[in-house]
């Protein structure tokens, strides 16, 4: 489905960063392939015309028409007579216009996706048993609303041994994290209402919150994480109805909330009347440094706190299954909700979660092994290559939060995608289009992979000044 976005709301989604004295058609096409890159505009969003957006930007017709140019060739932006232009990527013009002038990018290396492969060979083991025992399930009608009843207690046994008492009539089954966000906000948020979340902060989980048309308002982490008493404030001057945070392993910094910060940021909720979603996908995968933290809830004493697992992170992302902790009578309402979206949770997939559960050490220890050494080379690779840029190693979790000399993370992240790699900036984990010093980068891809993404990105960063320079024209005529 094609959508459109109007000369003024596309101005203001590109900003004021990418203006260069005289104007740039380069640095105008860089931003605008950085909006569908990171995801700020959908694929398939039509854009206005030159002659409607030139003036909207102060900028010349001619600058607007060299840019959009410029994205034609790289694959960006698709035109077809009668039906305007719009903004694809690469592999997803299809076949409504004829092909760009030069060939698109190869799509070679995508770290936009912080996942692992399968791991082998207790995926396949588990998913043999599953298979069995799928056979004797085939009598039952297959529904259960809030999950099978032997996964339930399966997760509640696992939150027990993490050091949080838990039974199944506090877990519902999802089709994961994400699902069971979208699940969280339908029931407790309305139009209008406030979410705080952190700053960086998960982009899906910006976008679920604006999903259901919720004001998303940031508290930043700093360098050694959560400001309690920033938490206080915030809670006080923003009234919201929910809090969001990724207490473990935080997607993007690396992250891990203390015992105290957590102690504090659940009493300062508490005493707000505000109720807190843990997003735990990471919580298990903990490389080395501190110890593993108790669950958030474990400070919890009201049931103010409700918790997000999923079994993508720690085992494969082609697995979506996920779950929620919360009181029993949350649990009920949720699955309530969950019945308008959809019936119940795959049998088979619910299934399979049990058996890999049932060798849970196993699968988090080849994970661990796994992310160690991909970590490592991450580092390696960024202390060899671009030892100006500062990164703070992640005691866990699946990527690293990578500070730049300069503010110029969505242009690299523009300019590495036509080279073929994805990688994500910053700004795609702002509210309000920050984080331009920063990228996001997994490491979940193969030693070597990483190793050449790294000098790939350290090429190019310099070049992007000297490249916009020679983009220069003059500027239009004031009015």
């Amino acid at each position: 489905m094609t959508t459109s976005v109007a000369p003024a709301s596309l101005a203001g989604a590109l900003g004021e960063d990418w203006r260069r004295p005289g104007g740039s058609a380069l640095a105008l096409a860089e931003a605008l392939r950085a909006l569908v890159v990171d995801g700020r505009l959908a694929v398939r969003t039509r854009i206005p015309s030159e002659r409607a957006l030139a003036p909207e930007l102060g900028v010349s017709r001619g600058t607007v028409s060299r840019a959009y140019d410029r994205l034609r060739e790289d694959g960006f932006l698709v035109s077809a007579r009668g039906a305007g232009s719009w903004l694809t990527l690469p592999d997803a013009a299809g076949g409504a216009a004829a092909p760009p002038a030069r060939p698109a990018p190869a799509w070679g290396v995508d770290l936009s996706i912080a996942a692992l492969p399968a791991p082998e060979p207790q995926l396949g083991e588990a998913a043999a048993s599953a298979a069995r025992a799928l056979a004797r399930r085939a009598p039952s009608h297959g529904y259960a609303a809030a999950g099978l009843p032997e996964l339930r207690a399966a997760i509640a046994r696992r939150f027990c041994d993490r050091g949080v008492d838990t039974t199944p009539d506090q877990v519902l089954v999802t089709a994961g994290a994400q699902h069971a966000l979208h699940l969280v906000l339908r029931l407790l948020c309305a139009p209008g209402d406030r979410v705080l979340v952190d700053a960086p902060a998960y982009p899906r989980t910006l976008a679920a919150v604006r999903g259901v048309r919720a004001r998303p308002v940031a508290v930043p982490l700093g360098p050694a994480g959560w400001d309690a008493g920033a938490w206080e404030q915030t809670l006080a001057a923003a009234a919201p109805r929910l809090a969001v945070t990724m207490p473990d392993h935080h997607n993007p910094t690396g992250l891990t909330m203390g015992d105290a910060q957590r102690r504090e940021i659940v009493g300062a909720c508490a005493r707000a009347g505000v109720l807190v979603v843990a997003d735990e996908t990471s919580a298990e995968l903990r490389l080395d440094g501190p110890p593993r933290r108790r669950p958030l809830a474990a400070f919890d004493a009201g049931g103010g706190v409700i918790t997000l697992g999923s079994m993508s992170k720690a085992a494969w992302g082609g697995l979506r299954l996920g779950w929620i902790r919360a009181n029993p009578r949350l649990v009920r309402e949720l699955a309530a909700v969950r019945a308008d979206v959809d019936m119940a949770s795959p049998v088979l997939e619910q299934l399979l979660a049990l058996e890999l559960l049932s060798r849970w050490s196993e699968v988090v220890d080849s994970r661990l092994a796994l992310l160690r050494e991909r970590r490592d080379a991450l580092l390696d690779a960024l202390a060899e290559f671009a030892p100006a840029w500062s990164v703070q190693r992640p005691h866990g979790g699946l990527s690293a939060w990578v500070r730049l000399p300069s503010p110029v993370a969505t242009r690299l992240a523009s300019a590495a995608a036509r080279e073929g790699l994805i990688v994500t900036p910053g700004p795609a984990f702002s509210v309000d289009g920050t984080f331009e010093r920063h990228l996001r980068l997994p490491f979940t891809a193969a030693p070597d992979v990483l190793r050449d993404a790294v000098r790939t990105l350290a090429a190019l960063a310099p070049r992007l000044g000297a490249e916009v320079e020679a983009d220069m024209e003059p500027a239009p005529p004031a009015v």
